[in-house]
């Protein structure tokens, strides 16, 4: 670099620069094009089924409503069994869908 003249050395800066500039351009449109096809995978992807159940039970009020049949089943029998899930299961759990389908 010290032999050259000024212009010299901007012409070499110009040079790095188109070539640095054209890297990034390469990268950006592969990385765009990576990015398309993951999301067009995921479109066509659907959720197992054992991440439907572990989704299913990460949510409170399915929890509760698990539990209150497993425990009625087994300490009341089946008889009494679907009145008190309707009563304290399920009504609650309708309402909450419902009440979250109207905040929308």
């Amino acid at each position: 670099m010290k032999g050259q003249t000024h212009s010299a050395r901007w012409a070499d800066v110009d040079t790095a620069e188109k070539q640095m500039l054209t890297r990034m351009a390469t990268s950006r449109t592969q990385l765009l094009a990576a990015q398309a096809a993951t999301r067009s995978g995921e479109q066509t992807r659907k959720p197992s089924l054992f991440f439907r159940a572990q989704e299913l039970v990460a949510t409170a009020p399915n929890i509760t409503l698990l539990t209150v049949i497993v425990a009625s089943a087994a300490i009341i029998g089946p008889r009494k069994m679907t009145s008190l899930v309707v009563r304290n299961g399920l009504a609650g759990w309708i309402g909450k869908s419902v009440r979250r389908l109207a905040e929308r």
